[in-house]
């Protein structure tokens, strides 16, 4: 069955209470984590994935914390997922260039044509859907 990671439904729920900040407050990863009952130490590696793809900003100081730099309607679920190296793959062999290795069917498999365009279909489905869809 397909799910998100946690990381992904994490980042999702930070990135809700980011938005959702006073302008000019700032949550630390500390805060979020506290009021979101999200693990410190998993939540802080994925706010820094999120800098270094340029969805947050680091805010250094006293006050400092976390800022989304990426508008709500601009950020999908797919761009998402893969800033936190999380594929949407509906079987394993749904890689890109498939082997045995992924799958002892993979050039026999009659199954594996239909099943490829469900998984087109599902990643657009997660182009399609932002970040504003899943947080209001």
């Amino acid at each position: 069955m397909l799910k998100l990671a946690k990381s992904v439904e994490y980042a999702i729920l930070a990135l809700k209470y980011i938005s959702e900040s006073p302008s000019g407050h700032y949550p630390s990863a500390r805060e979020i984590s506290e009021r979101e009952n999200i693990p410190y130490t998993l939540l802080a590696k994925i706010l820094q994935n999120l800098v270094r793809k340029k969805i947050l900003e680091s805010v250094q100081g006293n006050r400092g914390g976390y800022n989304l730099i990426v508008d709500k309607e601009d950020l999908n679920l797919f761009r998402l997922a893969n800033s936190l190296e999380q594929k949407i793959q509906v079987t394993e062999c749904m890689v890109e260039n498939a082997t045995t290795d992924d799958c002892g069917r993979v050039e026999t498999c009659c199954i594996r044509p239909p099943i490829l365009n469900l998984q087109k279909r599902l990643e657009n489905v997660f182009i399609e859907t932002t970040l504003n869809d899943l947080i209001n």
